[in-house]
């Protein structure tokens, strides 16, 4: 299980350099089925891509060894990892089966590496996104990023249609996290793939220096950034199973 919880808690980007594959190449069916799933209900709002960026969808299809595909939705659902497209730090094509409370579909043109930074505390991340953009965006550059959350909604989605439900103890939370890797590719376009895993909580907070971590992590947060992430009431349950 990654655990990428720090305390106290800073709004960081935490990108590295990386050497690995950018995506599971032996997907577990299972997951796939979830994905599949959200497809099938809600794929309007998961998917989308301008209407110039057939040829960056071929780029992401070649990269992932599937030469023929033209949808990212296809090249999606073959993998484990949510899909994102950007050229120019722009977002130009998305699949995103598990989006983290957004609609994927509506983020379309915009600058979706900045838009993926914390919104709460972020100033000086979102003013460095431009620039940053362009460092993962070289050719060849790759890079990782770890984020978490903790959640009431059990499912490998947070799409904000589906409603949360209301949680009283330890036992009704998930911990969620991202495994983020860009991938720099011809012509300033960076491909993005997005690992999603969830564990109860109760399997972390087992663990005394990783329930100690994660209590100072999450008290050590503003009020906008417990706002952002949803985690005011989570907070209260984590302090009284001190």
């Amino acid at each position: 299980m990654v655990f990428p919880v720090k305390a106290p808690y800073t709004v960081s980007a935490d990108i590295v350099k990386y050497s690995g594959d950018a995506f599971n190449r032996h997907p577990d069916p299972s997951y796939l089925l979830q994905k599949k799933h959200e497809l099938d209900a809600i794929g309007h709002d998961l998917a989308a891509t301008t209407d110039d960026a057939l040829s960056f969808v071929k780029m992401l299809g070649n990269y992932c060894g599937l030469g023929n595909a033209i949808d990212i939705r296809s090249i999606a659902i073959t993998l484990e990892e949510d899909l994102a497209i950007l050229h120019k730090g722009n977002l130009v094509s998305i699949c995103f089966c598990f989006p983290s409370g957004f609609v994927p579909a509506q983020k379309l043109g915009e600058s979706f590496f900045g838009l993926h930074l914390p919104v709460a505390d972020g100033e000086n991340l979102r003013a460095s996104s431009e620039k940053v953009s362009a460092i993962i965006s070289r050719d060849g550059a790759l890079f990782r990023r770890h984020v978490w959350t903790v959640t009431s909604l059990p499912g490998l989605s947070q799409h904000p249609g589906y409603q949360r439900p209301v949680a009283a103890s330890i036992d009704d939370l998930y911990f969620r996290t991202e495994t983020q890797t860009t991938v720099g590719v011809e012509g300033d376009t960076c491909l993005f793939f997005v690992k999603v895993d969830m564990h109860p909580l109760a399997l972390v907070w087992e663990e005394k220096e990783k329930r100690e971590l994660l209590l100072e992590s999450i008290n050590s947060m503003t009020a906008s950034t417990l706002g952002y992430k949803n985690l005011h009431a989570v907070k209260a349950i984590l302090n009284s199973h001190r």
